[in-house]
């Protein structure tokens, strides 16, 4: 079979999925010949998506749990066969797919980067599996078919090396591409043995061999040994060769290799081509092909050119399938074998079935000798008409709007409307029989319409779509707050609520919980203010509302935390002893009443105290105590001393096997008294010199 272009073209993404589309029923096998294990390299930074469907060629089921894999990634089919999966972008880019029960399936695709390629697979049940000795060898041949393999005496070896199995199973599975020409692995593009490009292939039947131990480790050939192989003959030509060469797959670039020959035996159904290989993979009996060019048009209903359509060839008396891409002005040139005849259509990729489906009229071309020019166009069938725009965008009141619908199928010459019944256009839009809706909107509102195409022959097609149109430089309502400050029992306390977007004045309100008693917050200013009477944690929920048609609210969860006026140290102070500190240090730590601090994060207050002899010296603790439970979260020493250059950060944390640093050990917490002791408490940090240091006293804050 052949299945190529014939002149090179610039492929655009609406064709792409097209071309591709000739190559997606692709079976093929994996083995010691070309066949690539593992991960594979990193993905490409320019990839694509491969999205389609898994199915059985045997009665077109759904094959679930397959898997698909690419250099980029790995996936596994759904319940109904579907997948998705990133891939490098390439011309012909590799997929590999293996379901329980069929032959592994290696479809070659054309990936652009950021587009979908859509591909079908269609996987080939296993013909027969026997279990066959590794010392004595043995012969496995498929029931009611000339197939065979013999595999010699001592003739296989692990692919990935070790020990050898006593047994292993032997796969064998014909492909028929006489039956199904899309079912082929690598779309027959071949490389013969003496190098060079890469040529078209017509083929007499190929063949999948597969070996794997009980563990399903795969197995190849010994070095210098080789297997017998019978490929059942499967050709439309009325008179193949008494030799053909064969070909195996190399399922890593994705085209065939010429390796050995083969010789015609047999009669009637049951003749095959015999010979040995070297290899346990794919094999196909194949010639290069011998073709002509077949040159012509496509044209529309209203025979206008149709660019970027996809023409092929399918051999009548030979098995073949070519194909081309049309050029702007709607000409292509399309092979097939010299003196034979084919079939000449246009075809689609159905985004539904995952099927290549003919859209136009088929003709016969052939038998020629020479390059056929054909007088008339291909004409493309009309494909059912449907609206194709995803929806419409929304519009501002008083600004410009103007979107064009979109169809496709049916007879171009699309004519646009409301449908009957549907809803008037927006106040201020129009819609003109072209598609074009336009115009200023003059007044905010959502509206749901349904628009109708009506093609050059009277078919009709309609969608529902939501126009939404907004008042002018409205941005959504938010509060800004994201944490209350700290307040103080018997101490005045007064902080502003901000809110962002939103049009006009706006309310403030509690939606849920209540503030701590002696603080009230003013509706109309976002103002909470008051002197606090009782220490305490309170959850509050805060809402806000703008006066803006429609009106505008929102929430925003928070926490004001009031502390004790009096007790545990007063303003703070206390002292440290720092073992296995730098030197800078001088062994103790002694906090600077005038710059320690408390402050909330959601359930977290952060107690901060510090050491300060400026210019030249800095030692900073910070202790995380969590609000609900008063445990400890975190502890973290720092120094900075800008004469010796000695610095260093040394945290602990509570438990959390996350993150690889040490636990915070020996700290106690007193929070009615403003106490935090430290008892051999061990802070580390590898990147420090030195990598931990211990701390031993008590620090004091105000209550909290």
């Amino acid at each position: 079979m052949a299945n190529f272009r014939v002149r090179d073209k610039q492929y655009q993404p609406a064709v792409a999925a097209a071309v591709l589309s000739v190559m997606v029923m692709l079976v093929s096998g994996c083995g010691s010949g070309g066949s690539s294990e593992g991960s594979g390299p990193s993905a490409s930074p320019a990839a694509g998506i491969v999205t389609g469907q898994v199915v059985s060629l045997a009665n077109n089921a759904p094959v679930s749990g397959a898997v698909v894999k690419t250099e980029a990634g790995t996936t596994t089919t759904t319940a109904d066969g579907k997948f998705s999966i990133s891939a490098p972008a390439g011309d012909r880019t590799v997929v590999r797919v293996e379901g329980s029960g069929f032959a592994e399936a290696f479809p070659v695709v054309r990936v652009l980067t950021g587009q979908t390629t859509n591909l079908g697979v269609k996987l080939v049940p296993i013909g027969v599996t026997e279990t066959v000795s590794v010392a004595a060898g043995g012969t496995v041949s498929v029931p009611n078919s000339p197939a065979r393999v013999t595999i010699p005496a001592n003739g296989l070896v692990p692919v990935a090396g070790g020990a050898l199995a006593g047994s292993v199973n032997v796969s064998l599975t014909p492909i028929n591409p006489a039956e199904e020409p899309r079912v082929m692995p690598g779309g027959f593009n071949g490389i013969s043995a003496g190098g060079g490009s890469v040529q078209p292939l017509e083929s007499g039947g190929a063949m999948q061999v597969d070996v794997r131990d009980s563990a399903g480790a795969r197995y190849a050939l010994a070095p210098g040994t080789t297997a017998t192989i019978r490929i059942p003959l499967r050709t439309q030509a009325p008179n193949p060769p008494a030799t053909m060469p064969l070909w195996f797959f190399d399922d890593s670039a994705g085209v065939w290799r010429e390796d050995g020959t083969a010789t015609l035996q047999g009669t009637g159904a049951n003749r095959f081509y015999e010979g040995p290989v070297t290899r346990i993979t794919y094999w196909n009996a194949d010639l290069v092909l011998d073709s002509v060019v077949v040159n012509g048009c496509v044209k529309d209903a209203n025979g206008q050119p149709v660019a970027n359509a996809l023409v092929q060839t399918e051999g009548i008396d030979y098995t073949g399938v070519a194909y081309d891409s049309t050029a702007p002005d709607g000409t292509f040139s399309v092979a097939m074998r010299r003196n034979s005849r084919a079939k000449l259509g246009l075809f689609e990729f159905d985004r539904q079935t995952f099927n290549v489906v003919p859209v136009s009229n088929t003709v016969n071309v052939g038998p020629s000798a020479t390059d056929i020019n054909r007088p008339n166009c291909l004409v493309k069938q009309p494909g059912q008409l449907a609206i194709t725009t995803a929806e419409l965008p929304g519009g501002t009141v008083g600004l410009a709007y103007n979107q064009t619908l979109v169809a496709s199928g049916g007879i171009p010459g699309y004519v646009w409307s409301l449908n009957t019944g549907s809803n008037p256009l927006p106040d201020g839009l129009s819609m003109n029989p072209s598609g074009v809706i336009s115009g200023t909107p003059t007044a905010a509102a959502t509206t749901t319409i349904t628009v109708k195409a009506t093609d050059s022959a009277g078919g009709t097609a309609a969608k529902e779509f939501t126009v939404a149109v907004a008042t002018p430089n409205v941005q959504p309502l938010a509060i800004t707050a994201t944490a209350l400050p700290i307040g103080t029992v018997g101490t005045a306390y007064n902080t502003t609520l901000a809110a962002t977007g939103g049009t006009g004045s706006k309310s403030w309100s509690v939606s849920s919980g209540t503030l701590p008693t002696g603080l009230s917050l003013n509706v109309s200013t976002g103002v909470i203010n008051g002197t606090p009477t009782t220490a305490g944690v309170s959850p509050v929920t805060l809402r806000v509302q703008d006066s803006g048609t429609p009106q505008q609210s929102a929430e925003q969860p928070l926490t004001l935390t009031i502390i004790s006026s009096g007790g545990g140290g007063g303003t703070g102070g206390g002292q440290l002893t720092v073992s296995n500190a730098p030197a800078s240090v001088g062994g103790t730590f002694v906090p600077d009443p005038t710059l320690h601090d408390i402050g909330v994060r959601g359930n977290i207050i952060d107690l901060n105290a510090f050491e300060v002899d400026f210019p030249r010296h800095g030692e900073s603790l910070l202790v995380s105590v969590e609000l609900s439970s008063g445990q400890v979260s975190s502890v973290s020493f720092g120094l900075d001393d800008n004469v010796t250059g000695e610095e260093g950060f040394w945290p602990c944390l509570s438990q959390n096997p996350l993150i690889p640093l040490q636990v915070c050990r020996g700290v106690t917490v007193n929070r009615s008294a403003g106490t935090i002791t430290f008892s051999n408490t061990v802070l580390t940090n590898s990147l420090s010199n030195p990598p931990s240091i211990t701390l031993n006293g008590t620090v004091t804050f105000r209550p909290f």
